[in-house]
């Protein structure tokens, strides 16, 4: 196993899609059907609205991290770390990564969709300073929501009305 403190993150790009698609057909997650799941990868690269990074240990790609940023300032969030490589805090070096970024962009507020019965997906996110966002949820998945500058000892930023 690569040790977790040597992750740099960096932009996504199309040649990133072979080894992080069998990520995202775990239980949770998912990709687009149809035309949209072919060309996936190229709507992250091109699409300005969304921030995809990967988290890099010793040349590997190990973890993925996607915002999809709305004009509300909320941003959507997916976050996946290699098989054999989770639990070693390379999913909290990416989602720091993410939140930096999403604080210069001016994004308020991060959500994460989860499937209740992920134990460890839920674990993570709470020891991320999400919490549950009662009574909401799509389907059978729960709302997690974070603050941006939660968790950081940082002052909370201005939302507008």
């Amino acid at each position: 196993m690569l040790p977790a403190q040597h992750l740099t993150l960096r932009p996504f790009c199309e040649s990133d899609a072979a080894v992080i698609e069998p990520w995202l057909q775990e239980p949770g997650l998912s990709l687009p059907p149809g035309l949209a799941r072919r060309i996936w990868a190229r709507r992250l690269v091109a699409d300005r609205g969304i921030l995809a990074r990967v988290g890099v240990v010793k040349g590997v790609v190990l973890g993925f991290g996607r915002l999809d940023c709305g004009p509300d300032r909320v941003a959507e969030l997916t976050l996946v770390v290699a098989p054999g490589h989770r639990r070693q805090g390379l999913g909290r070096q990416v989602l720091e990564g993410l939140l930096t970024e999403a604080r210069g962009r001016g994004i308020c507020r991060v959500q994460a969709m989860v499937d209740p019965g992920n134990r460890q997906a839920l674990e993570f996110f709470a020891g991320q300073s999400f919490e549950q966002e009662s009574g909401h949820g799509v389907g059978a998945r729960l709302r997690l929501v974070r603050l941006v500058h939660a968790g950081d000892h940082r002052e909370p930023l201005e939302i507008e009305v």
